[in-house]
């Protein structure tokens, strides 16, 4: 291979960039969003129109939803948006890292999701769902792969 060619990318690694890049993209939508609900009058519109759906009064668990999002303040919106977009900056530096191949980016993405993999856990011996148990095979997944990954030596002049 010569120095201009770029290295080869795995498919998995491939796929994990796209997934954190769309995780990025989905928490700068929810932040914007977050961001939106500060104006009083947009909260109160989105609640009323909540509120307004008929067959969220036959399900209590979406009631309970509506209920708690009415309740939500500016506080809490600006916290939501501000946590969300520090989400997003951290799955794009995660993303564009694996999309050009960089070592480091795999090391934080195996550290980030491997710190979360135990909240992940408590949180579905507490609350199970089908979407978190799959959430969690995911992390789970990715991490195995990545550390697989980075146990195996890396061709010279690969890149770092």
């Amino acid at each position: 291979m010569n120095d201009a060619t770029p290295p080869r990318r795995s498919r998995v690694l491939t796929l994990i960039a796209l997934f954190k890049l769309a995780k990025s993209i989905a928490c700068i939508v929810l932040a914007a969003m977050a961001f939106h609900l500060l104006q009083p009058d947009v909260a109160a519109h989105v609640g009323r129109w909540l509120e307004s759906l008929t067959w969220a009064t036959r399900h209590g668990l979406v009631m309970r939803a509506i209920e708690w999002f009415v309740d939500l303040g500016p506080r809490q919106f600006r916290v939501f948006g501000t946590a969300a977009l520090a989400y997003a900056v951290l799955y794009a530096v995660q993303g564009i890292g694996l999309w050009f191949g960089r070592r480091w980016a795999e090391y934080l993405i195996v550290v980030e999701t491997g710190l979360l993999l135990p909240i992940e856990v408590w949180e579905l011996q507490h609350r199970f769902s089908v979407f978190k148990l799959g959430v969690l095979l995911t992390n789970i997944v990715i991490v195995a792969y990545l550390i697989h990954v980075l146990r195996k030596p890396r061709p010279q002049g690969a890149s770092q």
